[in-house]
């Protein structure tokens, strides 16, 4: 229902589609349509659970998921200013953010990831982080999103063995995504 029978698609990726939708409530949201999980419905409604209730301001808000059938769906924050990618490689917008803006976008990005690594009771590894990963609320300020299926790790446990989702390598003219694994 919040997103008009998945109407307005913002973007989709390997495993999932994402959609605007508005609550009840008129709070406008973010609905990821995750297609292909493998995980047990068990298993990823105990990890979703983990998710919702973790707090940070530079962490994109998990508000909710649907875990019905084959279906799994997460609701998040609405974020305005959409991807940092959007802004990085100028191709929605004719603007830049100034460097101070830019400054704080990487505060707050280091902010985000530092709490997920370091902050929570259970670490979680994001494994995934690039631009299209960052997401800007009406003001510029940065928050770290897609870190829900990530890699979570036990506080205790001192080495980690993992392997990376994808990598952006960034030059002056293009955007090369590889995988490696590790």
């Amino acid at each position: 229902m919040a997103t008009k029978n998945f109407k307005n698609k913002l973007g989709e990726g390997g495993f999932r589609s994402v959609y605007e939708g508005t609550l009840r409530n008129d709070t406008k949201v973010t609905v990821k349509r995750l297609n292909g999980v493998r995980r047990a419905k068990t298993e990823f409604v105990a990890e979703m659970k983990t998710l919702v209730a973790i707090h940070h301001i530079n962490l994109v808000k998990l508000i909710g998921f649907c875990s019905e059938g084959d279906h799994r769906l997460l609701v998040f924050e609405f974020m305005p200013n959409g991807s940092l990618d959007k802004w990085i490689f100028n191709r929605t917008h004719n603007a830049s953010p100034d460097w101070q803006t830019k400054y704080r976008i990487i505060s707050n990005i280091a902010k985000g990831l530092s709490y997920l690594h370091e902050g929570c009771k259970q670490r979680i590894i994001h494994r995934d982080i690039k631009p299209q990963n960052i997401l800007l609320d009406e003001n510029f300020n940065a928050k770290v999103a897609d870190f829900g299926l990530a890699k979570l790790v036990d506080r205790d446990q001192d080495q980690v063995m993992t392997r990376m989702i994808g990598v952006c390598f960034v030059s002056p003219s293009t955007v090369i995504r590889k995988k490696f694994s590790r």
